[in-house]
């Protein structure tokens, strides 16, 4: 009778407190090191998807300034740009000159953004434009109307964009936080000309605005978040000569560089 009740408190008998306390710190470290883990996946799919997005804002970037640039000086009439300089006192009248010039900029002091504006005209009959051409704000300009397109960078960062139609500049790329703006300059006299860029050179130096064949511009990306496990940014940034940086805050930051052909001044 005593072995089987013995026996039996033996089989039943619980955790001691010491092996409860093992048990404890066990599953404690093991949840440090899985929620450890976790956190790091997240940091490095939060980082990897901050620069998938630069990655694209910058895509777009070089897609929308291509197309406008692309566009600079164009008219819906026959006379072309070469045709209008070679003969400048011609009756015709000259759309690209005075306050509708088709290319000018404004710098900005120090390290800050310059803005530029392109101007050129659309295509299809009077208030039925056919779409082909629009503006930096997709609105479709028809042959008799100017497209005015002014690009600045926004007090908070983004690129921004103008269509002088009365609403004010609207964001048109997010988290674009510097542009420096240099423009290729054919030097030569008419007869000489080439088409092809002499010298890159801020707009206060361009000797004539008509003479730009080319724009190259620095723009600084940056991430919408701050990055996980990164110190304060402290690089500085070449744009076009302008040094930007360093930055307190922990954002990823690309500086490109694009250059655009102007193709009515080029062809």
């Amino acid at each position: 009778m005593t072995f089987a009740i013995t026996s039996r408190a033996r089989v039943t008998r619980g955790f001691t407190l010491v092996e409860l306390l093992v048990a404890m710190t066990l599953g404690l470290f093991l949840t440090v090191v899985v929620a450890q883990l976790f956190l790091g996946s997240r940091a490095t799919y939060t980082t990897t998807d901050e620069l998938s997005r630069m990655q694209e804002n910058i895509r777009f970037t070089q897609q929308l300034l291509g197309r406008v640039l692309y566009l600079t000086s164009y008219m819906s009439s026959p006379n072309s740009y070469r045709e209008r300089e070679r003969t400048p006192n011609a009756s015709t009248p000259v759309l690209f000159e005075g306050a509708t010039t088709a290319l000018t900029a404004t710098e900005g002091a120090g390290t800050a953004s310059d803005a530029f504006t392109v101007r050129f005209e659309g295509s299809g009959p009077a208030g039925a434009a056919d779409g082909t051409i629009t503006d930096c704000l997709g609105r479709p300009i028809d042959s008799t109307t100017m497209a005015v397109n002014i690009f600045s960078i926004g007090a908070n960062g983004g690129l921004m964009c103008d269509n002088g139609q009365g609403g004010g500049p609207v964001e048109v790329v997010p988290d674009v936080e510097n542009m420096q703006v240099l423009f290729g300059e054919d030097t030569a006299a008419w007869k000489a000309r080439d088409a092809t860029v002499d010298r890159f050179v801020p707009f206060s130096s361009v000797a004539s605005a008509d003479r730009v064949v080319a724009l190259r511009i620095a723009l600084l990306f940056r991430t919408q978040g701050v990055a996980a496990n990164v110190t304060a940014d402290n690089r500085t940034y070449n744009l076009n000569g302008v040094v930007v940086g360093p930055f307190a805050d922990t954002r990823l930051r690309r500086a490109v560089t694009m250059t655009f052909a102007l193709r009515n001044r080029t062809n």
